[in-house]
């Protein structure tokens, strides 16, 4: 009986891959018939340092491929085959298949060093029931019910704000005009601030902030290095450039515990200090099991917290110092709610278009999956090319330029900015695997811009634009350097 019933699985396994295989009259085609560059089999690992190239800039050499192969080609990388999409349809559909705990890629050099090392990581190294517990747990505070974090957040805006002219060189008239030649760490140390502030609510306050700031300002310099190494990490298998004791593995195998120790620590001091209970981790107390295990998911979460959101403000404030009119714009209709403000939430939208933090967004198929005109097999890893995305004509219309505009919705604008496939642009990605720190990061870049544009009148100082490129994240080519100059003041 066992056997008979084994054997009509199997013939129903086989029907279903067979009606799956033809859509709407049309036979699918399979992973093997899909484009992409070839692969010459006596290279081995060298397939992948031609074929991707130099780290800094795979973003264009995707869009490349994109342009040569179509909408979707496959990557075979070591024992795993990468499909790359850009299509916004296409790509949306690949969240249609995750199951109920969606697995993600991880830098080979970050799962590599853990193993060796018996590391136990945050929520984003998670996978199974330990990913859906903790997720689950940090929904309830951090999606949904999120009003709570708001008075947090504008403190430490406005304290950075106010702050700003400390790091200014070249000041005219007291703090009305100064430049910043580099803003990457001030805004490190400001999103850093953010998530303690919500951790710690009101007991985030001016006596263990001294405590804390000196540990935060090595942290904001240090964090940086982990994905500065691990993206040079990208093209050389780790146990390779372990065994070898490459210059790039030695340097993050050292980074990663230093790192680690300093958040550590950082949570440790705040949680010593933990005093009323209007704070995440007051929240969250009951619920966690261990000191040890609050320390492994919130150092993770300061590092990948301080990395995104402090690039993608950075990338606005860019943007917004390159464009006055966009910055009077806003000023004008800065009234005491404006981070509500549609053109700010447009031009935080259109920043992660043109830069999205991620430019690629990866999801092991979990299952047989329809994508396109093809049948990709289950285990196979799909990659969104957001950057190509973003960019592309039949996406948006003039892809290239900075228009906030395209993003606001009212019954008066039904957007002239034809094509406009909002799909093409998911910088926190959908599904139950999204970013779990979006609305924090949205509503601490919009207090943020709104401050800073209430207070001042940018204007960048680089010679020539600044170009992104990649560090796992991406980054600028070169510091940003900007004047600011109070409004009304000349």
């Amino acid at each position: 009986m066992q056997t008979e019933s084994r054997v009509m699985c199997h013939k129903s396994t086989i029907l279903r891959s067979r009606m799956k295989s033809v859509v709407n009259g049309t036979k699918l085609k399979t992973l093997v018939s899909l484009p992409g560059p070839k692969r010459l089999s006596l290279l081995g690992p060298l397939n992948e340092v031609i074929q991707l190239g130099n780290p800094k800039t795979l973003h264009q050499k995707i869009s490349k491929y994109h342009k040569k192969f179509g909408p979707l080609f496959k990557i075979k990388m070591s024992e795993t085959t990468a499909v790359f999409i850009e299509d916004p349809d296409m790509m949306r559909s690949v969240f249609e298949y995750e199951g109920k705990h969606p697995k993600h890629p991880v830098p080979e050099a970050w799962t590599y060093f853990n193993r060796k090392h018996n590391c136990k990581r945050g929520l984003f190294f998670m996978d199974n029931e330990e990913w859906f517990y903790y997720r689950k747990l940090l929904n309830e505070h951090i999606m949904r019910d999120v009003d709570w974090m708001k008075d947090p957040i504008k403190r430490i805006c406005d304290k950075t704000v106010t702050n700003l002219p400390q790091y200014g060189k070249n000041n005219t008239s007291g703090n009305q005009v100064f430049e910043i030649h580099n803003l990457e760490p001030i805004l490190y140390k400001w999103s850093v601030e953010v998530i303690l502030c919500i951790m710690l609510g009101s007991s985030y306050n001016d006596r263990n902030a001294m405590k804390l700031n000196d540990m935060i300002d090595e942290f904001s310099n240090v964090v940086y290095q982990i994905f500065q190494y691990s993206s040079k990490l990208m093209t050389v298998p780790p146990y390779l450039a372990d065994r070898l004791q490459l210059n790039a593995w030695r340097r993050f195998e050292e980074i990663v515990p230093k790192t680690l120790s300093i958040a550590n620590k950082i949570i440790d001091t705040a949680l010593d200090d933990l005093e009323r209970g209007d704070g995440l981790l007051s929240k969250l107390q009951e619920s966690i099991p261990s000191r040890e295990d609050v320390k492994r998911i919130f150092a993770d979460f300061i590092i990948a917290a301080g990395d995104t959101t402090s690039f993608s403000t950075l990338w606005c404030l860019y943007l917004l110092a390159q464009n006055e009119p966009i910055q009077e714009q806003i000023r004008t209709h800065n009234t005491h709610d404006n981070f509500k403000s549609p053109l700010i939430r447009g031009t935080i939208k259109e920043a992660l278009r043109l830069f999205p933090v991620a430019p690629f967004i990866g999801r092991v198929l979990e299952k047989d999956a329809i994508i396109g005109d093809f049948l990709i097999p289950k285990n196979t890893l799909a990659i969104l090319s957001l950057y190509t995305a973003g960019r592309a004509r039949s996406n948006f219309y003039n892809p290239n330029e900075f228009l906030p505009q395209r993003w606001i919705r009212d019954e008066f604008n039904n957007t002239p900015f034809l094509p406009f496939r909002t799909n093409a642009s998911l910088p926190f990605a959908i599904g139950i695997r999204s970013c779990i720190g979006r609305r924090i990061a949205m509503y601490q870049m919009q207090f943020l811009i709104s401050k800073i544009l209430k207070t001042y009148c940018l204007t960048i100082m680089n010679g020539s634009d600044v170009e992104a490129e990649l560090k796992l994240v991406t980054v600028p080519n070169t510091r940003i350097k900007m004047v600011f100059q109070q409004c009304g003041k000349s």
